[in-house]
């Protein structure tokens, strides 16, 4: 009897280990991502707390809709970092247009005219966000040209001029222009409500939809650099 049920326990499709299936690319490439992700998250916290503390101030300079105040204000530790990890960069520095730091990259073209963006943020935190921002952008772009351009929404000709800018170049951007790195998307009062309804819930929810909602917001402004940035670059 033992014999026969040790053959029957060999024979049976359920003792059988599982065949090892070779990994798509995209799975062998995860831990790149999962690098890039992680950074992004932490970069998207840094940005969210600075906005908790310019809503909660109540002065002028508040960078998004004034209608996401008291929303964004009321905005608790945990749900800032549910927020961050939405999977999309919620950090703005010119990375559509790169007015801020083009003439660095791109030394031999015309400069564009940047607007005089007020500031929001004191100059010290300001100036610790935009090297964040810059840094994380340099990183991921160094990385993986193909995930920048989704994470940040940039064309390809802006991934090309930000490879050339150094450590330096990136410190001295912090610097003299930290008032250029902002939140993305400000006139987007839709996108950060349902990003921050879906951080505050009473209980947390799954986040993909608002994830998809920055996709595809960062998707446009991908879209939009491509018409109109790429054929003059």
């Amino acid at each position: 009897m033992f014999k026969r049920r040790q053959r029957i326990m060999q024979t049976s499709p359920i003792s059988r280990p599982p065949q090892r299936v070779k990994a798509p690319a995209w799975r062998r490439e995860s831990p790149v991502l999962r690098q890039a992700l992680d950074a992004v998250s932490a970069v998207n916290s840094q940005l969210l707390d600075a906005l908790v503390e310019s809503a909660r101030r109540d002065a002028p300079g508040f960078p998004l809709n004034e209608s996401l105040r008291s929303r964004m204000a009321r905005l608790r530790l945990e749900e800032r970092r549910r927020a961050a990890g939405c999977g999309v960069f919620l950090v703005d520095a010119k990375f559509v247009e790169f007015s801020c730091w083009r003439e660095m990259a791109l030394p031999s073209e015309t400069a564009l005219s940047t607007e005089t963006l007020p500031p929001w943020l004191p100059i010290e935190e300001s100036r610790s966000l935009a090297h964040s921002a810059l840094l994380l952008a340099w990183y991921v772009i160094q990385a993986n040209p193909a995930v920048a351009r989704v994470l940040l929404g940039m064309g390809a000709s802006g991934v090309l001029a930000y490879r050339k800018l150094t450590i330096g170049d990136l410190a001295q951007v912090a610097r003299c222009r930290p008032h250029c790195v902002r939140p993305r998307w400000p006139t987007r009062a839709d996108v950060w409500a349902q990003l921050i309804e879906e951080a505050g819930g009473a209980e947390p929810r799954d986040s993909q939809s608002a994830t998809l909602r920055c996709l595809e917001v960062s998707a446009g402004d991908l879209n939009w650099s491509s018409a109109y940035i790429e054929p003059s670059a």
